[in-house]
């Protein structure tokens, strides 16, 4: 499907495309909305009666994941629950599904972000995620499986189910797909062991909006522990050699924005939060596999604005490496800016996922 296309159907998703055709093609949606739902009823029903069957793996799973459409946030609070089972000395192994993998090389963006920041943890993608948790049983005899993206995918037998909710945009429009946002219905969250809202500023209005958010939260499962995180800039580093650039090279800088994830706009607040001005923002949806066509025209327009430094995440550069021909050379720096993810009261937070080794069974 084209990017033109996608984005398209995404602002029908989110309620921004209007009139007659776009009211016709939401109609259609939310129509097709209802199959989506009855597939859902009907997958859980097979399930627990036995008649697809579950696997649980004989080491510990914590499926790190969410109900909405990407932007939430998972992956650096994967890579950070990775980390410190790592310190602690733990063998963890990383499942991921590999979505929007580039035909041409194989790259799936979220499983080479995993790859490059968490050095001797295995990362295994496949879209079969039982087949791959035998496989790492097999190869690497885990202590822990991080199943990526996992909260749907209920055939894998987990410990912890661990969801993440931006605090921008929780729910969408509250509806399903294809109408919304929504993978599975609000209510899912009563699944949920842990669920962490993501992207909380310390502005007043954001701490609001997040306190409203926990509380609705709380009514649908009022056993669930909540915690709230924000991301928090760590360096920025040069896509063509890897060489580091100073955090602060950014105040005052004019640059241009280049990404494809699920929530831009809080990329464009973080770099802002650097003192940067936004000279010009190139905005794809979530996976977009860049071509060098695209990247050629980008660097010729930065050229045209006298902006000599593009901006892009840790998640994107993988895929726009594989254009790097467009941009070697051309005078125009590509740098991408590395985030973690800060959790309030992150003592309590790493204190709950250890029980997974301290309870009695």
């Amino acid at each position: 499907m084209s990017e033109k296309i996608r984005r398209y159907f995404y602002s029908l998703m989110i309620d921004e495309a209007s009139g007659p055709a776009a009211a016709a093609l939401k109609l259609l949606l939310y129509g097709l909305s209802f199959d989506y739902a009855s597939v859902l009823s009907l997958m859980k029903f097979l399930l627990k009666r036995g008649i697809i069957r579950s696997y649980r793996p004989k080491c510990k799973v914590i499926s790190v994941g969410n109900i909405t459409l990407g932007g939430t946030g998972k992956t650096p609070l994967t890579i950070g629950i990775a980390r410190k089972f790592k310190e602690k000395g733990k063998k963890v192994v990383i499942l991921t599904r590999g979505y929007m993998k580039d035909r041409n090389t194989g790259v799936a963006d979220e499983a080479e972000v995993f790859k490059s920041l968490l050095n001797g943890v295995p990362v295994i993608v496949g879209r079969d995620r039982i087949a791959s948790a035998m496989e790492a049983e097999k190869k690497y005899a885990p202590d822990v499986i991080l199943l990526d993206d996992g909260f749907q995918h209920w055939r894998l037998e987990r410990d912890i189910d661990l969801v993440s909710v931006s605090a921008d945009n929780p729910f969408g429009n509250g509806k399903l797909l294809p109408r919304g946002i929504l993978r599975e219905p609000v209510s899912a969250l009563k699944r949920a062991d842990i669920i962490v809202v993501t992207k909380v500023l310390p502005e007043e209005a954001s701490q609001g909006r997040a306190e409203i958010l926990k509380d609705r939260i709380k009514s649908i499962n009022p056993g669930v522990s909540i915690f709230s995180a924000s991301y928090r800039p760590q360096r920025l580093y040069d896509a063509e050699g890897g060489s580091e650039a100073a955090i602060d090279c950014l105040n005052n800088k004019s640059v241009a924005l280049l990404c494809a994830i699920g929530d831009p706009a809080s990329f464009e607040d973080t770099v802002v939060s650097l003192g940067a001005n936004i000279a010009a923002a190139y905005f794809f949806m979530d996976h977009h596999i860049f071509t060098s066509r695209e990247i050629e025209k980008i660097i010729g327009e930065c050229k045209a604005k006298r902006v000599d430094t593009i901006v892009t995440t840790e998640k994107d550069l993988p895929r726009i490496r594989q254009a790097r021909a467009a941009y070697q050379g051309s005078g125009v720096r590509i740098l991408a800016l590395a985030v973690e993810m800060k959790i309030d009261n992150e003592e309590n937070f790493f204190g709950r996922l250890d029980t997974l080794f301290t309870r009695k069974v």
